[in-house]
């Protein structure tokens, strides 16, 4: 199978002195960009931009986010979540809006645009599920249910938005070049429909990982030879499961992959051992 997707960007969910004075674990590996204020809501971003054409974006909300009603704005689901790793965005390779599959069918909002020296337009649409017998237990989505990716279609250019031909936008002190992984945390007992479900999301085979408790779905990158995998995973270990319970099923962990000389020496190291950073690591790129 052919995949028919690719990464577009990460969503970091940051809280405003977060947002306002960047910590070290931040500026000290990675070159950020100002991005925007968005139009119908009260949000902005800044941005860090891969030579691989996708990004990690600083969400904040500055004042008291949209209610869940607010139907026309997408990103009212990140409203409830506390800060950190909450959601991915990906792109269909054929730049279209994607049709309906068998399983799933999409919800189209606008989401831009963003208030730049530069207009830019976006329209996004989420899956939403139609077989309700398998739909997990509201228990297990905690804040809200974001336990798939998004789609982010463009209508202005999309270097407009995510300029990552600028090289000085895109060279990171810790040597960054792409996005290596998404690890998706999910129930062991949903682990194999999971991993079914987001294979149909990515168009992208499932492989087992040398791990019994990980599936491996390859997806692809705007540019580049970087390989950039979604991992899904079953929560075994009291520290998932807490996680699980806290957070709700979804994104726990992103990989960001480095240059092989990039400082530290290791193959992949944790940003940090609490916090926000606990759940990014540098990993060394393997290429495709």
């Amino acid at each position: 199978m052919c995949n028919q997707a690719q990464q577009d960007h990460i969503v970091l969910l940051v809280d405003t002195p977060f947002f306002e004075n960047l910590p070290a674990w931040v500026t000290d590996n990675f070159t950020v960009t100002t991005g925007g204020y968005h139009d119908g809501q009260p949000s902005r971003n800044k941005l860090v931009i891969f030579e691989d054409g996708s990004y990690l974006e600083f969400f904040n909300w500055y004042d008291t986010p949209p209610s869940l009603d607010k139907e026309n704005l997408l990103m009212r689901f990140w409203g409830p979540k506390p800060p950190g790793l909450i959601d991915f965005a990906i792109t269909p390779i054929r730049p279209t809006l994607p049709k309906n599959r068998s399983e799933r069918s999409t919800n189209a909002c606008p989401r831009g645009p963003r208030r730049t020296p530069v207009s830019i337009k976006w329209k996004v649409t989420r899956p939403e599920f139609s077989q309700g017998a398998k739909t997990p237990v509201a228990e297990l989505f905690a804040n809200g249910r974001i336990d798939v990716p998004f789609f982010c279609h463009d209508v202005t250019p999309r270097t407009d938005r995510v300029p990552y031909k600028d090289e000085k936008k895109t060279t990171h002190p810790c040597g960054a070049v792409g996005i290596a992984a998404c690890e998706i945390l999910v129930p062991k007992h949903l682990h194999a429909e999971y991993a079914r479900v987001y294979s149909k999301i990515l168009g992208s085979s499932i492989q087992f990982a040398a791990r019994q408790n990980s599936h491996i779905l390859n997806i692809g990158v705007p540019e580049g030879p970087i390989r950039s995998i979604v991992v899904v995973r079953a929560a075994e270990t009291e520290r998932d499961v807490k996680r699980m319970q806290e957070r709700g099923i979804g994104f726990s962990d992103l990989v960001i992959a480095i240059k092989p000389n990039g400082p530290g020496g290791e193959a992949r190291r944790q940003l940090g051992s609490t916090g926000i950073e606990s759940t990014i690591w540098l990993e060394t790129s393997k290429g495709e």
